[in-house]
This record gives C-alpha cells, structure tokens and sequence, in this order.
C-alpha cells in the first residue's frame, strides 16, 4: 500500500490507509494508547486498543520520535480537533528512539548561549520543531525563487570552482588546502569567475554556493562558511543599474514568500512579511555618519560601521522614510575590493554599494572595473604587484563590457526575514571558528 501523508488523511475519512511518521507525543491511558504522528504535512492523533493485544504490546514499546509505519482507518472524531483520527491495525517500528532526547525539540526560545550550543550540537534533532521546519521550508523557497527571477531575466546560471589558486581578495582571510603537490585555497567568493562570465559573452550571469572566509569573528552574523547568492550583470551605466535590479528582485522575493507562507510566518515567529512599495531609499556614508552623530551614537570608524551603527541608521532611515531597507553609497575605495571602480569625478570613492535591512548588512555590489590597465594600477594601490592575478587580468584583455554586481548571504537574509537572533539558526549545519557541525574541544 502507498503511503499517504498526513495532510491528505481528510480525503480518506472511511478508508484505509498507510502513514509513515514520526511518533510526536504519547498518552497511554491503561487500555488505550493515543499517538501523535507527525510527517512534513501535519500531525494527526492515532489509536491503539488494548483489544488488539499485537498492535498495543508495540505500542507500549515506542519513544517520542520513534519513526513508525502504520496501516489503519481513518474515523471520524469529533473530540479532535481536526475531526478524524486513524485507529491503528498495524504497527511496524522503523526505526525506535533513544530516550530520553537530547533537547526538548518544541523548548521556548531563548538566546541563552550555552542553550544555543546544545542545540547546535543535535542539530538533526532540534531541526525537527515546527519553528526550524517552516525555516528550512522558507530557506528552500528563497533560492528557488532567487534563482528563479534571474532566469526569468535572461541570466546564465553558473557554477564557480570553489578551490582557487589565488586567493579571491586577501589572503588574510582565506583557508589555504593542499591541492596534490601544491596548494590552493577554498573561494572567499565566485567574483572573479562571474566576471569572467561577463568576458564570455554570457552578459548577465548568477550562482548559489558555498563560500568561506577564514575569519574569527564570534558575532551573530558571522559564518565561516555561508551560501552567498551572486548576480554580475554587463553593459550597465552606472552601479545604480545594479541596484534596481537587486531591489526588484527582493521585492518580487518577497511577495512570492508572504504569498505562501505570510501567514504562517506571523503565526509561528510573530513577523509580518512586509512589502517594499517604493524605492529603497540611498544614503552616502558621509550623510550616514552625520545622522548617527546628531542620534549620539559614537562613531570609530569614518569608512566603515560598527553593528552597533548599522542598527541605529537602519531605525533612523525608518523612522524617516518607512523603509526597512535602504543602499549606503560612496564608501572610501581604499576600504572596498580593488575591483570596484573609482569615481571619476572623486577618485577616493568607490561606485559601490551596500544594501542593509533592518539594520544589518545584507549585501555588498559595486560597478566594476572592466579596464585591465585600471585594475591593475588599483591592485598596485593595495601593495599587490598583480603577480599571483595574472589569470584575472587576463579575463579582461580581450574586451569585457561595463558591468557591475551584488552577492546576498542568503543566511543574512533569512535571518532578518524571520527576526532570528542569530544566524546560526538560520543555517542548516552552521560553521564558525569554533564549531564545525559539533562544537569544537578547546584546546587545554
């Protein structure tokens, strides 16, 4: 008999049926067992009877989150809240659970530290609450539809090498790997390789990987290894090209989210899903920095932000424009990749862009340098002599349009979606300095 998920029972009240599902909660009540069975549809309440002496023996035998495989009726039930239940005729254990659990899966959520840790460490356990379930669902919708709208542009999905011979920005940051007899090092980004789609003719390319930068950051916004979604688009006019395309792209996003699961989201992490109706509003660092410094908020950085700036600008130009999201433009160009192209009228900033939410960082783009001679006199700036890039400058000899692009952390983006407190929850298995899939010992 196939299966039929939980979610379809209601078309087969009178019928019989097989479920696969994972015990959810157990009440024995002597001379009748009830069994809460959940898959990814739903849950539905089942019943064993001390009648049936095979099937209530097992029955007494299961866990909380034992996986059971179970042929039964589907009766009508008015004390359940659904209306209907399966009373058990059979019942097969898959697969039985250690008791007691690890973490208690449905817990309060707390931004307790040390809570977060055990959690992180049964990641496949805590993965399993209605919270986590409906975030990994929305995780899965966001790429789709990323990538979706891309195609729908006419863009070229790409796949960039993730082991590079020549680190993607600056080796501070990258995880060098033995490659046979040499070594390489694991991408900080696909930049380099969706430039050189633009070379290729392909004019408008994307990618969804992983990338990784070695850095020791203990934040929660860090990871050290993240999945960046990048789009690189060619014969623009301006690095404002790229940001109309970044804005429609993430207001088309999320209407497609809130279409499907607005209402689950509010009910589940209590955010209402908002939909930009106007353009996202573009402040200069230099008018940034003004508005923090009549909010009384400190500044130690003139190029830069401190997250603790990024929050209050992003409530500022709320509270201002009714905007959550908002393009930062002319960062100094000594602070930005050395492929990003210089103002011409201002050679000390860089026709870039960072676009924030809710007040955090969520993507960096730029117009970039598509002149050779340009770029290289830009890595020279930096103290690099352009020998160990000879292969990216290369992609530019031979005729490269004007183009520019943007990269989304993808996790960053679910996270300010959700409200989470932390990007370790918006990460299937996440990574950092001190946690690879488990947390790691410290060293004595």
């Amino acid at each position: 008999m196939e299966r039929t998920h939980i979610a379809q029972l209601k078309d087969h009240i009178g019928k019989e049926v097989r479920v696969r599902a994972v015990v959810d909660t157990i009440r024995n009540q002597g001379k009748i067992i009830f069994i809460v069975l959940r898959d990814r549809s739903g849950k539905v309440q089942s019943v064993a009877w001390h009648g049936d002496e095979e099937v209530f023996k097992i029955a007494k035998t299961l866990t909380h989150e034992s996986v059971v495989d179970i042929i039964g009726d589907v009766k009508e039930a008015k004390q359940v809240k659904c209306g209907y239940e399966v009373g058990i005729k059979e019942l097969k254990i898959d697969s039985l659970a250690k008791a007691p659990l690890p973490i208690t899966i449905e817990e309060l959520h707390t931004e307790n530290i040390s809570v977060l840790d055990k959690r992180l460490d049964y990641r496949w356990v805590d993965l399993r609450s209605q919270k986590n379930s409906l975030m990994m669902d929305i995780s899965t919708l966001l790429g789709h539809t990323l990538r979706g709208y891309c195609f729908e542009k006419g863009l070229i999905e790409i796949q960039a090498p993730r082991i590079i011979s020549a680190a993607s920005e600056s080796g501070a940051s990258v995880f060098e790997v033995k490659y046979f007899e040499g070594k390489a090092y694991l991408a900080q980004s696909p930049q380099f390789h969706k430039q050189m789609g633009i070379a290729s003719g392909l004019e408008g390319v994307f990618n969804m990987g992983p990338v990784f930068r070695a850095e020791k950051s203990f934040t929660t916004r860090h990871l050290t290894e993240y999945t960046s979604f990048d789009v690189e688009i060619g014969y623009i006019d301006s690095y404002k090209d790229v940001c109309r395309f970044e804005q429609e792209m993430i207001v088309s996003t999320l209407e497609t989210v809130k279409k499907k699961y607005g209402e689950k989201i509010k009910e589940i992490f209590g955010v209402e899903v908002k939909i930009p109706k106007d353009d996202f509003p573009m402040i200069t660092v230099a008018e940034a920095k003004e508005k923090l410094a009549k909010a009384g908020v400190v500044s130690k950085n003139v190029g830069d932000f401190s997250p603790e700036e990024e929050k209050a600008i992003g409530e500022i130009i709320e509270e201002e424009t009714g905007s959550e999201f908002f393009f930062m433009t002319d960062y100094p160009h000594a602070r930005r990749a050395f492929y990003h192209m210089k103002d011409e009228k201002n050679p000390t900033v860089a026709l870039g862009f960072d676009l924030f939410w809710k007040g955090l960082e969520i993507t960096t783009g730029a117009q970039r340098e598509h002149r050779v001679d340009y770029l290289r006199e830009n890595a020279k700036e930096r103290g690099n002599d352009g020998s160990t890039m000879d292969e990216y400058f290369e992609y530019f000899e031979y005729g490269c349009p004007p183009h520019g692009g943007f990269a989304i952390g993808t996790e960053r983006f679910l996270m300010k979606l959700l409200n989470l407190s932390s990007i370790l929850e918006a990460t299937f298995l996440p990574n950092t300095p001190n946690r690879l899939g488990k947390r790691l010992a410290r060293k004595k």
